[in-house]
Parts: C-alpha cells; sequence; structure tokens
C-alpha cells in the first residue's frame, strides 16, 4: 500500500471511530448523523457538488453560518443553532474546532456518497483515447487530401497532354499550306495502298493489309492527306492487341464519348501501337479488362494519332480473352 493510501485510511478509520462515539455518547447526534445522511444521500449531488454549496466563501473551512445557509437552500427550512453545532461537532473528527473541505470528504466517504473527483487513470485514458481519435481524424484529412491532389493533378496532366496533341494537329493543318505539294503520283501509291481493298476484311485475312495501311498512314507529311485516306478507308479489319493502358474518352465521335479508350501493341507485330475506341455500352466489361491481356477486335480506322503517331480504330465487336 502506498504512503498515500495509507494516511488516506488512517483518517477515514479516525473518522468512523469519531461518528461510532458521537452517536454512542448522545442519541441526538446519533439522530443528526442519520438525518444529515439521509439528506446527502437523497440531494441527487456528488461531494464535490455539496461542498462547493456549503463552502461558499472557498476558503475550504466550513463555517457555521455557510452549513447553515446551505441546509436552508436545500430544505427550505432554518435549523436551529444546536442543529448546526452538533453536524459540526459530527465533522470534527480530530477535535480541532475546525471543519475542511477535507473533513467533509472524509465524511462523505464513510457514508458511500461519490465524491464526484475524477479517477486520474481514468482522465488519463480518456485523454488518450480523444488524441488517438483526433489524430486518425487528421491523418484521414491529409490521406483525402493527397487522393484529391493525385486526381486534381492526373487531371491536369491529361489535359496538358490532349491540348498538346490538339496544337500539333493543328500546326499540321497549317503546314499543309507551306509545305511543297507532294507529287501526285506518290499520293496516289500511298493512297492506292489504302483504298484498294473494297471488300471487308475477312477472320482469315493475312494481317499485311492492316500493317500496309498503318505504314502509308504514317508516312504521310500533310494531315489533309492523311484525314483524305482514313474517309476512304471504311473496311472492318480483325486483329489482335495486347492491352497496355485504359482510359475514358474524352474527343471521339458523338457514339463513343463517354466510351472507354484501349491503348495496346499488335499481337503480330508489338512494335505498332494502337488505339481502340469503346462505346459507353461497353464500359461495365472493358473496366474488367485486365493489363497484357489480349483482346481480339473487329474495327476500322477511325482516325490518326498525329501527336502519337498511331492509329485510332472504332471497335464494332470485340472477343476478351
Amino acid at each position: 500500500m502506498s504512503t498515500m493510501s495509507a494516511a488516506k485510511s488512517m483518517v477515514q478509520k479516525k473518522m468512523q471511530n469519531h461518528i461510532k462515539q458521537m452517536v454512542s455518547t448522545n442519541p441526538m447526534i446519533g439522530q443528526l448523523n442519520e438525518q444529515f445522511t439521509s439528506w446527502l444521500l437523497g440531494s441527487g449531488l456528488t461531494g464535490v457538488e455539496i461542498a462547493n454549496t456549503i463552502d461558499s466563501n472557498k476558503d475550504a473551512v466550513i463555517q457555521p453560518h455557510e452549513l447553515s445557509a446551505a441546509l436552508e437552500q436545500t430544505t427550505g427550512t432554518s435549523p436551529p443553532a444546536w442543529v448546526i453545532n452538533g453536524l459540526l461537532t459530527l465533522l470534527d473528527s480530530d477535535n480541532d474546532k475546525t471543519v475542511t473541505v477535507g473533513d467533509l470528504f472524509t465524511y462523505f466517504e464513510q457514508i458511500g456518497l461519490p465524491l464526484g473527483i475524477p479517477d486520474p487513470a481514468e482522465t488519463a485514458r480518456l485523454a488518450a483515447e480523444e488524441e488517438a481519435a483526433r489524430l486518425a481524424a487528421e491523418q484521414e484529412t491529409v490521406r483525402l487530401a493527397a487522393e484529391q491532389e493525385a486526381v486534381r493533378l492526373a487531371a491536369e496532366q491529361e489535359a496538358v497532354r490532349l491540348a498538346a496533341e490538339r496544337e500539333l494537329e493543328k500546326s499540321m493543318e497549317e503546314l499543309d499550306i507551306e509545305l511543297e505539294e507532294v507529287p501526285k503520283a506518290a499520293v496516289k501509291e500511298k493512297l492506292k495502298k489504302v483504298v484498294e481493298v473494297k471488300n471487308p476484311i475477312s477472320k482469315t485475312a493475312p494481317q499485311s493489309n492492316l500493317l500496309d495501311i498503318i505504314e502509308a498512314l504514317d508516312s504521310m507529311k500533310l494531315s489533309s492527306q492523311i484525314r483524305d485516306a482514313v474517309e476512304k478507308t471504311t473496311n472492318n479489319h480483325r486483329f489482335s492487341v495486347k492491352i497496355e493502358k485504359i482510359e475514358s474518352t474524352i474527343i471521339a465521335p458523338q457514339s463513343f464519348k463517354n466510351g472507354k479508350t484501349i491503348i495496346g501493341k499488335l499481337v503480330d507485330d508489338n512494335s505498332v501501337e494502337i488505339e481502340l475506341l469503346f462505346q459507353p455500352e461497353a464500359n461495365d466489361s472493358v473496366n474488367g479488362f485486365q493489363m497484357n491481356h489480349i483482346v481480339e477486335i473487329d474495327a476500322h480506322i477511325e482516325n490518326w494519332n498525329i501527336g502519337r503517331k498511331r492509329p485510332v480504330f472504332s471497335v464494332h465487336s470485340y472477343e476478351y480473352k
């Protein structure tokens, strides 16, 4: 037992013996003790609240007029002087003619009245829990802020990328006026490769036809030539693509807006990069695709990405492997 606990135990023992002696020698004191105990326990107040009510000047010493005023305030009647003196004698366990707030607390503990003084260990535990909750809330705020910042930066980077591609395409269109005209024979030869096949490419058609078209588009210098070639290349092509990236479609024909774009490499020639435009109805399926998996495509050339030097296909049907 600690020194503090031992001293407290001695004070309580002293108060207990004092009350027993007073009650045994003076029946009136015993009656006062019972009534005072009943009033205290029935007040619904804690020991601290009662002590603050009685010790009105907060000097930690209980004066007769303070005890009388407190009893009158709570009971509605003014007790006679002998009652006040009897109660003070009951509370004065060391007979030094002075009743302190400490004496009150010792008496309260004897009759089982909760003091209402916080347990230091419980107070520390609650404070630790509050601090842990505060830190967790701060960490969550930081995490959410970091996620929002990452999303914002990604959106900015995507906007910059798209703006750069649009600017490059615009510059290529302006060069149409400045560049010397390519010999018509050369243009005719290149376009011939693109438009010479009029029937849709079957599932067993040689893949070289598609590669020839891509090579022809890649070799063209003028955006007007590229547009003309793309418009005349309406045949469907069937090929397989290894998925490298899945993005949301921002700039595309109306039927493909808000859909998904897959960027990948041709399985038959992994040096060729492809863009695949899927309609919004396929979003759920495309979101389930995994990187490095193969998707077999039936599509036609929709555009040529000048900045990335790769064809853009509109997907009509697909088979995910």
